[in-house]
């Protein structure tokens, strides 16, 4: 069975910098566990008025019974991220042996009516990083996945699976193009507050909001370095590739111990991505059909020659047209920014990692989390770089590729975060 997934209407919701759940969302997680019956009701006591708008009683009562004839009722439930005051993640634990990840909001004032609430995959309870590794592994299509520990003796591997696969990264690419920055930035090349200007062969497509700036505004370093990572802006992305030089991102590639670099090379920008990837056109397959030298002449004549007018549907090909690298790869490469970024002006990169923490990892127990991923038709990578409270470092990373078939997002963060839990 394809997992349902409740759809929330979402309000806004009284952010707070407390560490710990207000006691009233404990009620309301409590509440809502008991709802997994044969005969779930009382929503109205629950559910804020905006919230049973969007979502019918018969909708509901639908999701809660199947999950309940599916993998019975919820015996207990844990946070897997307790750092906000009215809202959370959690984990219910059902008695045929099943987890359900669970995000809930309520409200701040009031009776604390619940605002938001998302139910996702139901997996089977996993009790070692050693099973996460064995069902990732199961995944149709291919896939890789570490947990390993840095150390000044290098990556010590706790759990590996297939670690040394290339594999498409989709987003996850942002990463090398953050080390050549934080590479300039170091040597005194650069500034955080240089100004450089969006131009015209730098506006991609969404992901991000930088496509929509008008040409000509300006932009720091920090600024697009931080969208680009934060937010995965394409177009800060490819105005930074601009400014750096594709040539100096292609040596960080084994600079940052990259054992796959030849694969990303010519190192591609985004735009230059979609253009190769536009299904009504054959600039893809002229492209693969050329040698690697070739291939640069190509991307700068007739694909930046192509108009960003004409760009339709983009996807495919995941396999032949995109950026790689393996498990280990990116361990180097986390490895690479951290002992570069130990102080001065690149200690700022461990900020940028840290703005968008993608939600699957406890705050209370990482003294830090650095998190940036990927995702396309085909493709999603999470990595993690994080800091245990006894100051180790470790560093989290899994992809997921298939060109034939999708993939489910939901399945895969919930093992990647049961990965993180177990590690803690």
């Amino acid at each position: 069975m394809k997992p349902l997934l409740l759809l929330a209407f979402l309000v806004s919701v009284t952010s707070s910098l407390s560490a710990q759940p207000d006691p009233a969302l404990d009620v309301r997680i409590g509440q809502v566990a008991m709802l997994f019956r044969s005969d779930p009701s009382g929503y109205d006591t629950l559910f804020d008025s905006n919230f049973r708008n969007e979502v019918s009683p018969e909708q509901l009562t639908g999701i809660f019974t199947q999950y309940y004839h599916d993998y019975g009722p919820v015996t207990s439930w844990k946070f897997a991220d307790s750092s906000k005051q009215w809202n959370a993640k959690v984990r219910l634990v059902t008695s045929k042996g099943f987890e359900i990840s669970m995000s809930i909001g309520i409200l701040s004032n009031g009776r604390h009516l619940i605002s938001s609430l998302l139910l996702g995959a139901a997996n089977p309870q996993i009790t070692s990083l050693a099973e996460v590794a064995r069902k990732i592994g199961q995944l149709h299509g291919t896939a890789g996945f570490l947990a390993t520990k840095i150390s000044e003796r290098g990556l010590q591997d706790i759990v590996e699976m297939n670690p040394d696969t290339p594999l498409a990264l989709g987003s996850a690419f942002k990463l090398y193009v953050l080390a050549t920055l934080l590479k300039e930035i170091n040597s005194g090349a650069r500034h955080w507050s240089d100004v450089i200007l969006l131009d015209s062969a730098s506006r991609s497509f969404p992901s991000g909001e930088m496509h929509a700036w008008p040409v000509g505004t300006p932009v720091t370093l920090a600024t697009a370095a931080t969208l680009m990572i934060s937010i995965s802006d394409n177009t800060a992305a490819d105005l930074l590739i601009h400014t750096l030089g594709r040539s100096h991102i292609e040596a960080m590639l084994s600079e940052a111990g990259n054992t796959h670099a030849s694969l990303n090379i010519p190192f591609l920008t985004t735009l230059e991505m979609f253009k190769l990837k536009e299904t009504a056109h054959d600039l893809g397959k002229q492209f693969l059909a050329l040698a690697p030298e070739a291939r640069r002449i190509f991307l700068d004549n007739d694909v930046a020659r192509f108009p960003r007018d004409s760009v339709g549907h983009s996807e495919g090909m995941i396999d032949k047209i995109e950026w790689y690298a393996s498990s280990h790869d990116i361990a180097h490469l986390y490895k690479y920014i951290l002992d570069h970024s130990t102080s001065g002006e690149g200690a700022r990169v461990r900020d940028i990692l840290s703005v968008n923490q993608s939600g699957l990892a406890d705050k209370s127990y990482w003294t830090y989390i650095g998190y940036k991923g990927g995702s396309e038709p085909g493709v999603l990578n999470l990595s993690y770089l994080l800091q245990s409270k006894a100051g180790a470092w470790y560093v989290v990373t899994g992809t997921w590729n298939d060109p034939t078939a999708a993939l489910q997002e939901s399945e895969f963060e919930g093992m990647m975060q049961r990965a993180l839990e177990l590690l803690q």
